[in-house]
């Protein structure tokens, strides 16, 4: 990158797996939390997915933290967070 070059959007999509009976869901099985922060001309949207209560299926992502400059937004964020997850099989 040269000196007149910045980052204007990154994605960064992590996975946890959180053991069966963890006090964050409780149930019998292992259930996996995706986080994924998409970040844009320096603000920031947070988001979440699990396969909570049914495993192997991913529920809809979950905002969990967007910055006041991408509010309106949202839902594109929320699409684009799908196409990315997409991108995982």
């Amino acid at each position: 990158m040269t000196a007149t070059e910045r980052p204007v959007l990154e994605a960064t999509l992590t996975e946890r797996l959180l053991p069966a009976h963890d006090p964050a869901h409780g149930t019998p099985d292992p259930m996996l939390l995706r986080t994924l922060r998409l970040r844009i001309a320096g603000a920031e949207a947070r988001f979440e997915q699990t396969d909570y209560g049914h495993p192997g299926r991913f529920n809809a992502w979950v905002p969990r933290g967007i910055d006041g400059s991408l509010q309106a937004r949202a839902a594109e964020l929320q699409r684009a967070c799908d196409a990315l997850s997409r991108l995982l099989l």
